[in-house]
């Protein structure tokens, strides 16, 4: 059953954008009840001495994470069903990071960066690897999409991130909010996108951006716990976030805080960052740091 664990992040220091230092990708299987979380069978599936990060789910049975080898970062890809992992790109100079699927589409999405250090948002093909750009202009930093014409972005401009939303109704970026986190994503079951504020506390708040009227409405979901700036929906009323090494629940249904939902310490790992939770809400996966 879930615990009610305020008193837990009293004392959690802050983390920057770029605390984790090697991160590996895990993968467990979950499953889940209105008020609990299982989780087993978890292993490191990334194997890799160098980064590895940003996992997100491109169907069932295929995550996707960014993946550092011989200075080269790349979109890696794990199949669930085979347990192997293979990479789909491979450009000298470039980086990729935070892959994720464009919806009704087989492209994914990253982050490409140039070897001048400029963040374009770029799509792949999936199946014949075929390179496109997506936004020419913008200093992307992270994005999620709505469906496969809309989507959300941090855009990098001087000294911060601001939050714009792109849609075919918009001739360009529409700017939402000044000072968003890297965090987004699409409300499962929703017509709703989730992203993140600095607040003047130096803690993430988390809001929701409604999509299903003429114009974007957002409002105020949550406070992230201090030094949190990743989360993952596990399903259209609760939010996911890892702290150490455990996983902690808020339910927009329940009471106003963050629950302890289960502990990873067995599986000797700590500074859990970025999670993804599959479309049939039976994997996790999570970036964290393997404790030697």
């Amino acid at each position: 059953m879930l615990k009610s664990s305020l008193f837990f992040f009293l004392g959690l220091l802050g983390f920057s954008l770029y605390a984790q230092t090697a991160p590996e990708v895990y993968l467990f299987e979950i499953n889940t009840t209105p008020t609990t979380l299982e989780v087993k069978d978890g292993q490191n599936i990334s194997q890799n001495p160098g980064y590895d990060n940003q996992p997100s789910f491109y169907d069932d049975n295929t995550l996707l994470y960014s993946r550092t080898k011989d200075s080269l970062t790349a979109i890696g890809v794990y199949d669930l069903q085979t347990q192997k992992n293979s990479v789909l790109t491979n450009e000298p100079n470039s980086g990729f990071f935070s892959p994720q699927r464009i919806p009704q589409t087989d492209l994914v999405a990253a982050v490409r960066q140039d070897p001048e250090g400029r963040q374009r948002l770029a799509t792949y093909d999936f199946k014949s690897k075929a390179f496109q750009k997506l936004l020419d202009s913008s200093q992307v930093g992270y994005f999620s999409f709505y469906d496969k014409e809309t989507f959300i972005a941090s855009v990098l401009v001087p000294n911060q991130m601001d939050l714009f939303l792109s849609a075919p109704t918009h001739d360009s970026l529409q700017r939402i909010v000044a000072n968003a986190g890297r965090s987004l994503h699409k409300v499962p079951n929703s017509d709703s996108m989730s992203y993140l504020v600095e607040n003047d506390d130096q803690n993430m708040d988390l809001y929701m951006l409604d999509l299903s009227g003429e114009s974007p409405t957002s409002y105020f979901v949550c406070e992230l716990p201090i030094g949190r700036q990743d989360y993952a929906w596990l399903d259209e009323n609760r939010i996911l976030v890892g702290s150490g090494d455990s996983l902690f629940v808020y339910d927009l249904f329940g009471e106003p805080a963050w629950v302890f939902a289960v502990s990873l310490n067995s599986y000797k790992l700590t500074n859990i960052s970025r999670i993804a939770v599959s479309p049939d809400g039976k994997h996790l996966a999570l970036a964290a740091e393997p404790v030697e």
